[in-house]
């Protein structure tokens, strides 16, 4: 071999494995590769490892693990990419920068047209529209005047007519004597509460004592609310109506129900401390 030939790719990686006593064995296990991957590249069958990119990364790793310089390797494999002449290019003198063309002066003299012309068009169409309307209102207003009606003339009074015997008139005729209403008095029993009218012409009467505030509804037979309102504490109801009536009594434990007269136990309609239930006849 001449000074002026120098070993293929695969010579190349061989004498600098062998000049560091590794084996293919050993250089497989580093590079992560078979054995046959090795003896491929050292045998120049780079067409065997697969893609010419697979083939340029084994020997490129292969190189690096045996100290050599991969760049002057591949770029004697079939497929290197041919190095194009750089060419030399000056750069372009930047263009002189106008204060002018900067955006954010440009944007800045839009917000201030915004900020001025704005107010003044909406200031000018709100005093168009406003001098269109006084110009239709006339200058002045002429109202005609309206005839008040006078009133009428009271009616004189008329004397009634003086009878010729006083006498004869008095004893015709009867002063009329004033009519009173039938009032109904209910009778206190022993307890406080009013006894049952013997006569229930109206159905019946519910009465009920409060040591305690108590919201009560009481309905009658027709579904009219009788009564519905907070009592409070030492006051005391007397409903009448038709029965059958519908009671809701809140805190039933501290209210006391009569029914014409007759005590009602309000523990067995009574839920927490709310009493529901409708009273018959």
């Amino acid at each position: 071999m001449s000074e002026h030939e120098q070993p293929s790719i695969g010579q190349a990686l061989r004498e600098a494995r062998e000049t560091q006593g590794m084996r293919q064995e050993e250089a497989a296990a580093r590079l992560r590769l078979m054995q046959r991957q090795i003896e491929a590249m050292e045998t120049d069958d780079f067409e065997s490892l697969g893609q010419p990119v697979f083939a340029r990364g084994f020997v490129r790793n292969y190189a690096r693990l045996l100290g050599l310089a991969p760049d002057a390797l591949l770029a004697r494999m079939e497929g290197a990419p041919v190095e194009l002449a750089a060419t030399v290019r000056h750069p372009e003198p930047p263009l002189p920068c106008s204060w002018l063309s900067s955006p954010w002066l440009i944007l800045l003299l839009l917000g201030l047209l915004i900020v001025v012309v704005a107010p003044v068009t909406l200031y000018w169409w709100l005093n168009e529209g406003e001098d269109e309307l006084i110009s239709q209102v006339p200058s002045t207003v002429q109202i005609d005047p309206v005839p008040l009606a006078m009133p009428e003339p009271l009616a004189e009074p008329v004397e009634a007519p003086v009878p010729a015997d006083p006498s004869a008139t008095e004893s015709n005729v009867a002063p009329a004597a004033p009519v009173e209403a039938p009032v109904e008095v209910s009778t206190p029993t022993e307890g406080g509460a009013p006894a049952a009218p013997e006569n229930l012409d109206f159905g019946g009467v519910l009465y009920l004592e409060f040591s305690g505030d108590a919201w009560v509804e009481i309905k009658d037979a027709s579904g009219r609310m009788l009564h519905r309102q907070l009592n409070l504490a030492g006051g005391k109801v007397n409903v009448r109506g038709h029965p059958p009536f519908d009671l809701v009594i809140g805190n039933a434990a501290q209210t006391r129900l009569l029914y014409n007269g007759r005590p009602i136990d309000l523990k067995p309609f009574t839920g927490l401390s709310v009493a529901r239930f409708t009273l018959e006849e």
